[in-house]
């Protein structure tokens, strides 16, 4: 796992476009707790339930992150609401005004986590291990912003805790 997160420094430092694999559970927390750390502007993310994020690593990143002025923007499936519970990287973006948490009436397509302008990661199936991540493809997160996190993502309702 060390190794994973060494590579995952030198690429972000290096500002890379390799594409590299990111499916197993603790190198999607890896690359997660990075994007945190590193965002400068904005961090956008689509999930099923957020149970991946609910770690201490990537909770404490989250406040630190939301301290620097990072806006968060989170899209959650609808149907799957009633079974966040004791999620500790929700309960935090729910009680901070730069986090915004939205839901969908359809089950998502997709996971997908962009940090600021040009860091990607994207899962197409959310039941698969089967994950791309990349530091530096702008037109990915550029599409992603202008199809998920803008017009689409305002349309939809704010979440709403138990």
């Amino acid at each position: 796992m060390q190794n994973y997160k060494e590579k995952l420094s030198r690429l972000d430092n290096d500002n890379s476009d390799e594409l590299i694999s990111n499916g197993s559970k603790k190198h999607a927390q890896a690359l997660i707790y990075r994007f945190l750390n590193k965002a400068q502007k904005r961090v956008n993310i689509t999930s099923t339930g957020l149970s991946i994020y609910n770690d201490y690593g990537i909770v404490d990143a989250l406040n630190i992150a939301l301290n620097r002025g990072v806006k968060i923007k989170i899209l959650l499936d609808n149907y799957q609401n009633n079974k966040i519970m004791n999620n500790n990287f929700l309960d935090i973006c729910l009680n901070n005004k730069n986090c915004e948490i939205k839901t969908y009436n359809k089950p998502l397509k997709a996971h997908i986590v962009t940090r600021d302008d040009d860091a990607f990661r994207y899962c197409k199936d959310p039941g698969s291990n089967i994950a791309v991540a990349s530091f530096n493809h702008p037109d990915v997160v550029e599409n992603a912003t202008k199809k998920v996190f803008g017009t689409f993502f305002d349309k939809q309702p704010k979440y709403t805790a138990i």
